[in-house]
């Protein structure tokens, strides 16, 4: 490792970190992380629960009638819409349009394409001809002295347009899908993580937003916000030199190391029921009714599962008696092996925060899926695995991966208080061997950096996991602005 100098110690200090702190980074950013082990698909009917129509009511019911409970909305919304607008920026440097025509050809379904054209000059029902034009269009979309949509949080883009004078963003979506599942008593209390750099913007306007929708909606929205903690950036080296990557004034480059950094934004939240979704996986009204219904069940089979278990849980504290109920609950529900263990294994078991994931059909969509890990001890436990995690050189793993049924679209009800009521410690569940590292540009550098243990992947391994199917209607996500023409997000 490349030796720290009098100010490096000093500014990692500043850090709480220290020379054997920094070795450690070295050492992940070197040798990357061991890849998870698949031993099989997760499969329908048996890891991944499925529920009919019968079923699903009285789920949802139990959910809709629960008493005196605290409900939360945590909607990681850290990121910038830069990527989202990738390919524009792109054209927009490059002169070559012709693989965005299609944006301009919809630009009318875009919620804000009738804004960016008026400000770009054109009149009602003109569109962008010419390169010049369409350069000029993408200038006024996407740079700062026009709508600034390549530097704003994703949040903050118009996503759906329902007239000329109602235009909701993702955040405002969020807030209205909120008010119909997530409001017991009248309230909704919903937590956005932020971007540190566009705090002020961000809370002005969900300011606005709580005003006006608690009149409309009938409904109190308390709103908090949070932002990525400095604490969890990284360090990075560069890939040639293997020595650390430095900003201009000579300090040791720290970087954002990805969303499971927020386990610690989460682990200040104790709520009952805490429902987590991503900023830009939101639809019109007109489409809500789906989703709605299957949290309201995910919901549903968290309750159903965290009182039995609670009951159970409370019977050990005073005998073995249920010991064998106790066993076979846990293998039912959370596909835990066993065999062998005692009362206090069973219990150790049981004294683990709770997660409901919602699986969709793969439609070959990105993301991690749902699977059965080995474990180094040689167990196995139900754990989401994303391709970048895998040692795809092992024909196995690759045809386990080919073969998943299903995939995560981000969809999870989290149990995090105990039998007692007390909040979880949420860190001691993660496990820290399941980072990434990645490659990365910076200064036009080719570097290594570490994202730590995913939100739903590694920050939460040692959960107590149960797998739900739900219809890929529920998953609508905006990764590129061409997503937004899609039908799923027109009015």
């Amino acid at each position: 490792m490349e030796e720290l100098n009098k100010d490096d110690i000093e500014f990692i200090a500043s850090k709480n970190l220290d020379a054997a702190d920094m070795e450690n980074y070295f050492n992940q950013l070197q040798e990357g992380f061991p890849p998870i082990i698949i031993h099989k698909n997760a499969e329908i009917g048996r890891e991944i629960k499925s529920f009919d129509d019968g079923q699903m009511e009285v789920l949802r019911r139990k959910y809709r009638e629960a008493k005196d409970l605290k409900v939360e909305k945590f909607v990681p919304a850290s990121g910038a819409a830069s990527r989202m607008f990738k390919s524009l920026f792109q054209a927009m440097e490059s002169g070559d349009f012709n693989k965005i025509d299609h944006f301009f050809e919809a630009i009318e379904t875009y919620a804000f394409g009738d804004e960016l054209l008026k400000r770009a000059g054109f009149s009602k029902m003109e569109k962008p001809k010419t390169d010049e034009e369409k350069r000029k269009v993408l200038e006024v979309l996407l740079l700062p002295d026009g709508m600034d949509y390549g530097a704003q949080p994703k949040g903050m883009i118009a996503f759906h347009r329902y007239s000329d004078e109602e235009k909701r963003t993702a955040f405002e979506e969020h807030y209205h899908e909120a008010a119909q599942y997530a409001a017991p008593s009248g309230v909704a209390n919903i937590h956005f993580t932020i971007p540190a750099e566009k705090k002020a913007e961000v809370e002005s306007h969900l300011s606005a937003l709580t005003d006006c929708l608690s009149r409309a909606l009938g409904v109190h929205f308390s709103i908090e916000t949070s932002v990525q903690k400095p604490s969890t950036d990284t360090p990075a080296i560069n890939v040639n030199s293997k020595k650390w990557v430095r900003t201009d004034d000579g300090q040791i480059l720290f970087r954002p190391a990805g969303h499971g950094a927020l386990i610690e934004n989460l682990d200040e939240i104790n709520s009952d029921i805490i429902f987590v979704k991503n900023i830009d996986n939101v639809v019109p009204d007109t489409k809500k009714e789906t989703t709605v219904e299957y949290k309201e069940l995910l919901a549903g089979v968290l309750l159903d599962v965290r009182d039995e278990m609670f009951e159970l849980r409370r019977e050990l504290d005073k005998s073995d008696d249920l010991l064998a109920e106790a066993k076979a609950f846990i293998k039912t529900w959370f596909n835990e092996e066993v065999d062998g263990l005692n009362a206090e294994g069973i219990k150790a078991l049981m004294d683990r925060p709770i997660k409901v994931c919602g699986m969709v059909k793969n439609q070959g969509e990105p993301g991690g899926g749902p699977f059965v890990v080995k474990e180094e001890n040689g167990r196995t436990s139900l754990q989401i695995v994303e391709k970048a995690q895998l040692d795809l050189s092992d024909p196995e793993q690759e045809r386990l991966l080919k073969t998943a049924t299903h995939f995560n679209p981000v969809d999870l009800v989290l149990g995090v208080l105990n039998y007692k009521g007390e909040a979880f410690d949420l860190l001691r569940f993660r496990n820290e061997k399941t980072g990434m590292r990645v490659e990365k540009t910076a200064s036009g550098q080719e570097i290594y950096a570490l994202e730590l243990p995913g939100l739903w992947n590694g920050a939460m391994y040692y959960w107590n996991t149960i797998f739900v199917e739900v219809p890929i209607e529920t998953f609508n996500p905006v990764k590129t602005v061409f997503d937004l023409s899609r039908e799923a997000h027109q009015v």
